[in-house]
């Protein structure tokens, strides 16, 4: 028996499960927030800050295949519980670290802890939810997890101003032993009703007549292969401008400024939060998720060259913010064409193989326009020029340019 209606316990449980991946977000940017106490407490410099707050993303790489692996495998419930309570432990280990080698050795046990979590948010929302409003579902739970990344910094420095960086680090781990309670109470792994209806179809969403649901798209490596390059080249935007290069730039650009620029920078994580799921329910209404990522990745570039060469005023440029941010959240579609063309049984390794792409674009990204600042700058980075910076994102519109030619030769398939 199978029925395509929406269920308000579906509802619940996938909203707690992506509860995970806004507390992940939250604490993967967590150091961000604490460089001077932490610089203070284990006698760091600038790289040792560095490699402390890359070690969770590192180890989160490293094991995102065997955390696809175990979505695919183990009970969803058991899983997230099991994860969360030892990222939990995790975050205690952090707090009551008095060495830089326990510290960064927290941080990638944390890394570890959450890389199976998405995929198995992803496969609790396939299972609870008929299957064409997945792509709506696959951003929404990217929502969660943007906005976690973004509350992480208005919540933890109000923590750190009451109880100081390792009481906020012990009340994550107290919220985090509560979400483990949570999910064991509320999450279900499976409905006691099917609610899968009818499989994807040449890639699309809610268009054209339902068929059988054993009529499965079948595996196509090579749209993998693009689907993980398309996450690379949109993803890029958010991950190394969004993330660490648009500040600086946006200081250059905008001199005394510096509060209106944080705000800014923001909302491009602001619109990648609302279109994510704004974009899943446009791919659904049009009937098609590859039309929605070529016109993603069409005004990505577009958005982003006003956003980089553009002479215009902050207000302006704060809507160019947003707007890019709804355009290169488009990357998010990527899962759905992946989960589409997957085999039952490898679901899970598949989409981590995507997440893990598209996060690969962070560090990659980073280090390139670092490198290229670095040659241009000749009396350190006071120096540089916005014609500098400008320079150096040129490898970030090639990317999304690649993501477009990407969309296009999908289309193709």
């Amino acid at each position: 028996m199978a029925t395509s209606s929406i269920s308000l316990r579906g509802i619940i449980i996938c909203s707690i499960a992506a509860l995970f991946c806004s507390y992940q977000f939250m604490l993967q940017g967590a150091p961000s927030v604490m460089v001077p106490q932490l610089m203070s407490a284990f006698d760091l410099d600038v790289a040792d800050i560095g490699w402390l707050t890359s070690s969770f993303l590192c180890f989160y790489l490293l094991f995102q295949v065997p955390g696809g692996y175990l979505a695919d495998h183990c009970n969803a419930r058991l899983l997230l519980v099991v994860c969360c309570v030892f990222m939990a432990i995790g975050c205690y280990w952090f707090s009551v670290s008095e060495t830089l080698l326990s510290a960064s050795a927290s941080r990638a046990f944390m890394g570890v802890m959450t890389s199976p979590v998405i995929v198995v948010c992803m496969n609790l929302a396939s299972r609870w939810f008929p299957e064409r409003y997945f792509p709506t579902l696959a951003g929404a739970i990217e929502a969660f997890g943007l906005a976690g990344g973004g509350l992480g910094p208005l919540i933890l420095p109000n923590l750190m101003d009451a109880y100081g960086w390792q009481g906020a680090m012990q009340a994550a781990a107290i919220f985090g032993a509560v979400l483990a309670a949570l999910i064991a109470v509320f999450v279900q792994s499976t409905p006691p009703v099917s609610v899968s209806d009818a499989r994807l179809h040449d890639v699309t969403c809610g268009g054209g007549s339902e068929a059988d649901p054993s009529a499965k798209t079948p595996f196509d490596r090579a749209s993998l292969i693009l689907c993980c390059l398309y996450g690379f080249g949109l993803f890029a935007v958010i991950t190394s401008f969004a993330g660490l290069w648009g500040i600086p730039f946006f200081y250059e650009r905008f001199p005394g400024e510096q509060e209106a620029v944080a705000d800014m920078v923001a909302l491009i994580f602001v619109g990648a939060a609302i279109g994510a799921p704004l974009l899943g329910w446009l791919a659904c209404l049009v009937g098609s998720m590859r039309k929605v990522m070529v016109v993603c990745a069409i005004a990505s570039p577009v958005l982003f060259s006003l956003l980089i060469f553009c002479p215009c005023s902050m207000m302006l440029m704060a809507m160019i913010c947003f707007m890019a941010g709804i355009s290169s959240v488009g990357y998010m579609l990527a899962f759905s064409v992946v989960k589409s063309i997957s085999p039952p049984e490898r679901i899970g390794v598949l989409l981590a193989i995507t997440n893990g792409s598209m996060l690969l674009a962070g560090p990659v990204m980073q280090l390139i326009i670092g490198f290229i600042l670095e040659g241009l700058g000749h009396d350190g980075l006071g120096a540089l020029s916005i014609e500098d910076y400008q320079l150096a994102f040129v490898p970030l519109l090639l990317c999304q340019l690649m993501a477009l030619i990407v969309a296009i030769c999908l289309k193709k398939q």
